[in-house]
């Protein structure tokens, strides 16, 4: 079955599941879309293009406090606010690429760390944009005069996003600038060989990056229905990461296995008590270990474990052309 089956099968899935899951349940999966947003655009900086970097919670951040006061400060409703939240992760992530181009490795990681941690600092010290401390209430968002003033609405808007946000990372990765980034990965130099301009690419794959984190804070942000300083620390930026590890490196479909992993398996150990913390860490030791490809490894492995053989296949037009009428030929049949 091709990705796009498997991914109309997953939409069809997604678009059922209000009739069966409780308000709870939609505010992790809408947490899930807007966690598994900011995946999709890290594994395209880090798992494709290879640059590290530790500071996504701060372009969250940006998303999520440039919508909230579009919002309810300027009266804008959700589609021109979200836009300007991800034309202004954007922006900032163009200025920290350029700049951070020159880095690699553990060095790019530091200084994306720093500028993760002075987004926080200036989160807490712009106290009358921002709230500062004391944080900022986040009304239910309007969609063409539509209040999203309920957990199914905010879910099928946050559905909406991801599609639309997976459609554009799929398109992208399948076309030209695609192949760049990962012939960029493999080998810099030889992609300059080529005529690729790595330092370009680099910077506008940072910038695209960051938008995609914009866009996943701007659905964060009504959500949870407030926001404040000590919700965009640098153990969020850890945790980008490691959905991206825990779902698959350099995959669409891993982005959103992993932000599961972190959202929603915690609340299904909760019945362990005070030991879900302890099974927890063992299921996430257990992936890096058994499926060193992550979940979507293991999802890969499962779908042709269940699916025919190719001896099986093979199999089935030579019993019909077997039972096939003497004189009649099989469809299987080449003459």
């Amino acid at each position: 079955m091709s990705s796009w089956r498997w991914g109309a099968a997953a939409l069809v899935v997604a678009l059922v599941i209000p009739a069966f899951a409780g308000g709870y349940w939609l505010y992790l999966l809408t947490l899930t879309g807007a966690y598994g947003i900011v995946a999709l655009g890290l594994n395209l900086l880090t798992g494709l293009s290879g640059q590290v970097s530790l500071g996504h919670a701060g372009f969250f951040a940006i998303g999520a406090y440039v919508s909230t006061i579009a919002q309810s400060r300027y009266g804008l409703s959700f589609p021109p606010a979200i836009a300007m939240a991800t034309a202004c992760g954007w922006i900032v992530g163009l200025a920290v690429g350029l700049p951070a181009v020159r880095l690699r490795g553990l060095y790019l990681a530091i200084a994306t760390m720093a500028f993760g941690t002075g987004v926080e600092r200036a989160i807490y010290h712009f106290r009358g944009l921002t709230g500062g401390p004391s944080g900022l209430a986040v009304d239910a968002p309007r969609v063409f005069g539509l209040s999203i003033d309920s957990p199914e609405r905010l879910y099928y808007l946050a559905l909406v996003i991801v599609v639309l946000a997976t459609v554009f990372i799929t398109n992208l990765l399948r076309g030209r600038p695609g192949r760049m980034i990962v012939a960029m990965r493999d080998s810099e130099l030889a992609a300059q060989s080529l005529g690729v301009n790595a330092p370009r690419l680099k910077v506008l794959t940072f910038a695209t990056s960051a938008a995609l984190a914009a866009v996943g804070g701007a659905i964060y942000a009504p959500a949870i229905s407030f926001i404040g300083v000590e919700h965009f620390t640098l153990w969020l930026s850890i945790s980008f990461v490691s959905m991206i590890v825990i779902g698959g490196l350099g995959s669409v479909a891993g982005s959103f296995l992993g932000a599961a992993f972190l959202v929603v398996l915690p609340e299904l150990l909760r019945g362990f008590g005070g030991h879900h913390q302890i099974v927890y860490g063992l299921a996430m030791i257990l992936v890096f270990v058994v499926w060193p490809t992550g979940l979507v490894g293991l999802l890969r492995r499962v779908i042709a474990w269940s699916a025919p053989t190719p001896a099986a296949r093979t199999s089935q037009p030579a019993a019909a052309g077997a039972s096939a009428p003497v004189g009649k030929h099989s469809p299987a049949d080449p003459s």
